[in-house]
């Protein structure tokens, strides 16, 4: 199995309010994904509720059955839109990918 792990931090917003409403509206983008993509075993996003500089916004900790179905994934249209999408929102982001 493949774990991929992506933490995105959000850009600047004016009030804590509409960060926290960006942060809701890309999760919710991220999670229809799932049902689009036949490849991701397991998905899971998840909104950080710490107030540090150094914390991320968001996260996803998701599973693939191997290298290919992670790679297939990454290509995918529904995927390669979502990135599209999230450009107006994340200023940042790292991304960890192990096999267990």
């Amino acid at each position: 199995m493949i774990r991929h792990l992506v933490m995105f931090k959000l850009r600047e917003f004016s009030t804590p309010e509409e960060k926290k409403k960006a942060a809701e509206t890309v999760r919710s983008e991220l999670c229809a994904m799932k049902k689009k993509i036949p490849e991701i075993q397991e998905f899971e996003v998840g909104i950080n509720f710490t107030v540090d500089d150094a914390a991320y916004d968001l996260v996803i900790n998701s599973s693939f059955s191997s290298k290919e179905d992670l790679k297939a994934y990454q290509v995918h249209p529904d995927h390669q839109a979502f990135i599209l999408f999230n450009k107006k929102y994340s200023a940042k982001k790292v991304v960890l990918d192990y096999e267990y």
